[in-house]
C-alpha cells in the first residue's frame, strides 16, 4: 500500500487522495488533532513520530491509537524487528524504512495477520508535531498551504 506512486516516486491519484497524516507523540495530542481535522472537515491519519516504535515501544503506541479511537500507523524505521513486534502485538498499520528486500518479506508478513505494510524510501510526507504543540494551528496552516495553486505554496 504505497502511497509514493506515479512516475520516478511522484504524486498520484492514490496519493492525493489519502488524508493527511499528523505525526503524535501522545493521546491529547492526537484527541486534538482529531478534533482540528472535524471542525475543519478534513480526513486525516494519525500516525507515530519517526522511528518511535523504537522510543516509545510498539504497546504504548497501540494504546494511543485505541484510547484515541483511531489506529495509529507505527512508524518502525528501519529495525525489521519492532515490524515483527507490532504485527505480533495486533497493530495492523506499520511503516518500515529498510531495505526494500527486507520489505517485501515484512509485506507478506503484515499480510498474514491482516496487517499493511508501507515500504518508506523517503521521510513521509506528513505533518509531524513536536511534542506539546497544539496541532490546531499548524494542520490549518498545513491545509491552506496544500489547498494553494503550486506558485504559491
Amino acid at each position: 500500500m504505497a502511497r509514493r506512486q506515479g512516475a520516478a516516486g511522484g504524486r498520484g491519484a492514490e496519493e492525493a487522495l489519502s488524508p493527511l497524516e499528523v505525526g503524535v507523540h501522545d493521546l491529547s495530542q492526537a484527541q486534538a488533532a482529531l478534533a482540528a481535522a472535524t471542525e475543519l472537515g478534513v480526513a486525516i491519519q494519525l500516525r507515530s513520530a519517526p522511528d518511535a516504535a523504537a522510543y516509545a515501544g510498539v504497546g504504548y503506541l497501540q494504546a494511543l491509537g485505541a484510547a484515541a479511537g483511531h489506529e495509529l500507523l507505527i512508524d518502525c524505521g528501519d529495525d525489521s524487528g519492532l515490524v515483527m513486534a507490532a504485527l505480533r502485538t495486533g497493530c495492523r498499520k506499520v511503516a518500515f524504512s529498510g531495505s526494500g528486500e527486507l520489505a517485501a518479506k515484512l509485506a507478506d508478513m503484515a499480510a498474514r495477520h491482516g496487517a499493511t505494510l508501507r515500504h518508506e524510501t523517503a521521510p513521509p510526507d506528513a505533518l509531524l508535531l513536536p511534542a506539546g504543540v497544539d496541532p490546531g494551528p499548524a494542520l490549518q496552516a498545513r491545509l491552506a498551504r496544500s489547498a494553494a495553486p503550486r506558485g504559491q505554496r
